[in-house]
């Protein structure tokens, strides 16, 4: 039996399968190239990696694992490094499960285990005034807790970082008042049964 080996899931192709079933069969069963992005999708890109490298501010002194010039099996490598020396933060930590790979921005060493961090450069991330945050977060942010927790890491809560629309600059950029920080914990671990 010729067997081809398909390639690890993304997050990102995670979250695209969720939106549309036919797309990420197209993707991965048919080899259908995504188009390359257009210069304002390019600027979107590039604005979430400055929000990115802002919010490791929240968290300093901690160790990044290279996007260029490695491999994902050679930054998985090196993830791994990292936590067997003790590394107390990682930036874009990555990690593979279950044949799914993620790319944590902030894993963080808890009192009670590991808490890791999703970035959005979004300000409007809740879906109604109860401030439930939209859905699309959530399964973001609950494929990553499965594949960590997969990975046999102890994690104790699972958060989204977003900017303030309500932080006014004055002067210097002050990122605790920047990001809100929403532990979504609760909602990722109650998510983990669809995840599965």
């Amino acid at each position: 039996v010729n067997k081809t080996r398909i390639a690890p899931l993304s997050k990102s192709q995670y979250l695209r399968g969720l939106q549309c079933h036919k797309s990420l069969w197209l993707l991965k069963k048919k080899k259908i190239k995504p188009r390359p992005p257009d210069e304002f999708l390019q600027a979107i890109f590039d604005e979430g990696t400055r929000v990115g490298e802002e919010a490791q501010k929240l968290f300093p002194g901690g160790k990044l694992i290279e996007f260029e010039g490695s491999s994902f099996e050679e930054k998985i490598n090196k993830t791994k490094e990292y936590l067997a020396s003790g590394e107390s933060t990682i930036y874009e930590a990555t990690f593979k499960f279950d044949d799914i790979l993620v790319m944590v921005d902030i894993l963080n060493k808890g009192k009670n285990g590991w808490d890791f961090y999703e970035v959005k450069s979004a300000t409007d991330v809740y879906k109604d005034q109860l401030l439930n945050v939209k859905d699309v977060y959530v399964k973001d942010v609950a494929i990553q807790y499965y594949v960590l927790k997969g990975s046999g890491l102890d994690i104790a809560s699972a958060f989204l970082v977003h900017i303030d629309n309500k932080y006014v600059r004055k002067g210097p950029l002050e990122v605790d008042k920047f990001f809100s920080i929403v532990d979504l914990t609760e909602e990722v671990v109650d998510n983990q049964i669809e995840v599965n």
